[in-house]
């Protein structure tokens, strides 16, 4: 089998140099006709194809976007919320021609060092940040060091412009107001982490209280817990939630990860939702939506938000142009594991 041709071949049997050959290659105007026929002729003779990556490296054709996730490996490669982020930058990014390098730096603190890596030299033309508690003082650096970003959720407080975020306190709202409209009252909430968004960002829990109040029903406050959006966490506050409050007759999660912990807490509690206690899972993921009973569910648009996210930094890097931000709101999906009493 005849080894691939090479750039150096090429000029060889067209007597030429190497420079040339590549000046043909990227249609410079500074070659001759006749020496371009000859190129030519030795590119089809030798069926010579570039490469097209390291062209791309060398004229700096090849266009990425760095996506930092600030949570580390061991939760982010876990969590279905990430990975439809993920997913839906990656498409956004890829329609576009650009490319996606993700970035898992383990700890906060890591966070602007991994930045740096990325944009030292270019390596990506601007930046989609996973917001968190803090990131505003990361903003003033990006700001310092001209790194176009665009953010997963709002960065501090009065931020109009590049992010996208979804309303938690929407559709928690939604789906508080749900229950209680068919007879709930004491529904446990297990919503997002302590710290784990900017303070900017409205919270599930407000949506929760809105509702209540809304109601003209008191709010318990042992009926409210932060989880961290994993499975233990789900199954660890249901245990509490079922050993502290006898007369619970709801659960909402905010993420399914959380439903799942939850689920198999009321499983080892002889319970069934929609039959013995009312259950709203958070995301709507393709695994939630194959459990029996059918779980009403909060559709969280995290897909959407990502391929938005995606969308937005190229038109940022391409206009120079802060772009306005965008607010998501869920739905919440009705299904048979909330009991109608009335």
């Amino acid at each position: 089998m005849r080894s691939r041709s090479t750039i150096y071949d090429v000029a060889e049997l067209a007597g030429v140099s190497a420079k040339t050959v590549s000046r043909v290659i990227n249609n410079s105007s500074l070659v001759a006709p006749d020496t371009r026929r000859k190129v030519l002729a030795a590119v089809a003779e030798l069926d010579f194809h570039p490469d097209s990556a390291a062209k791309g490296l060398r004229q700096r054709r090849r266009k990425s976007v760095g996506l930092v996730i600030p949570y580390g490996s061991d939760f982010v490669f876990q969590d279905p919320g990430m990975w439809a982020q993920t997913n839906g930058a990656h498409r956004a990014l890829s329609e576009r021609g650009y490319d996606l390098v993700l970035a898992v730096p383990q700890t906060r603190e890591l966070v602007l060092h991994e930045l740096s890596r990325l944009t030292k030299n270019r390596t990506v033309d601007g930046v989609i940040l996973y917001a968190m508690e803090g990131v505003d003082t990361l903003i003033k650096e990006f700001d310092r060091l001209k790194i176009r970003y665009v953010s997963l959720s709002m960065c501090y407080s009065g931020q109009d412009h590049n992010f996208v975020d979804t309303d938690s306190s929407y559709v928690c709202h939604l789906a508080t107001k749900y229950m209680i409209d068919q007879g709930a009252r004491r529904i446990g909430l297990i919503r997002e982490p302590e710290g784990f968004f900017h303070p900017a960002k409205a919270t599930a829990e407000q949506g929760y209280r809105r509702a209540y109040q809304e109601a003209g029903v008191p709010v318990d406050e042992s009926l409210i817990f932060a989880g961290d959006y994993s499975v233990e966490s789900g199954y660890e506050r249901t245990c509490r939630f079922l050993r502290d409050v006898p007369d619970i007759d709801g659960i909402l999660c905010m993420s399914d990860p959380m439903a799942m912990g939850a689920l198999r807490a009321l499983r080892e509690h002889e319970l069934t939702p929609g039959v013995d206690i009312d259950f709203v899972s958070g995301d709507d993921f393709a695994t939630t939506r194959a459990m029996w009973p059918g779980l009403t569910s909060i559709r969280t648009p995290l897909y959407e938000q990502g391929y938005h996210a995606g969308a937005m930094i190229v038109d940022y890097i391409q206009s120079a142009k802060k772009i306005p931000g965008k607010l998501l709101k869920g739905e919440l999906i009705v299904r048979q594991s909330v009991r109608s009493r009335n």
